[in-house]
């Protein structure tokens, strides 16, 4: 059985960064400052804007976090934070989507040996509160 943390870094946090770096892109952060803010190479956020790279997890379809990634954009685009304040929130939200089960239908997909009815292995270990 493939791993949750697996699962994280093959699928959710490239699609976590892919929908920051559109937010941030949307703002008219030019995208070699957008690579800069998200530790990414230019070329990256170039791919991540055009939907080549991050798109395997829609997280659009998941309203919270698409809140949760607008009102980080916005702060950004605001502050300009830090790398490592920025990669906090960014595991904040990957810990938040893992807590709530919403990567269970990917996993399966990719791993037809996960029973998801079973499985309860990210709620117990990803307990957290949002913003």
């Amino acid at each position: 059985m493939k791993s949750a943390f697996e699962i994280i870094c093959r699928y959710l946090l490239p699609s976590i960064k892919r929908s920051l770096a559109v937010e941030l892109y949307s703002r008219k952060i030019p995208k070699k400052e957008v690579a800069k803010l998200l530790d990414l190479s230019p070329s990256s956020v170039t791919r991540y804007v055009k939907g080549e790279r991050g798109h395997l997890i829609d997280i659009s379809k998941f309203t919270d976090v698409m809140e949760y990634i607008t009102r980080l954009a916005d702060s950004i685009a605001k502050t300009q934070p830090d790398k490592y304040l920025i990669y906090e929130e960014i595991s904040k939200i990957t810990l938040y989507m893992m807590s709530r089960k919403y990567l269970c239908g990917y996993h399966r997909d990719v791993d037809p040996e996960v029973d998801v009815a079973k499985c309860n292995i990210c709620t117990k270990l990803f307990k957290v509160s949002t913003t």
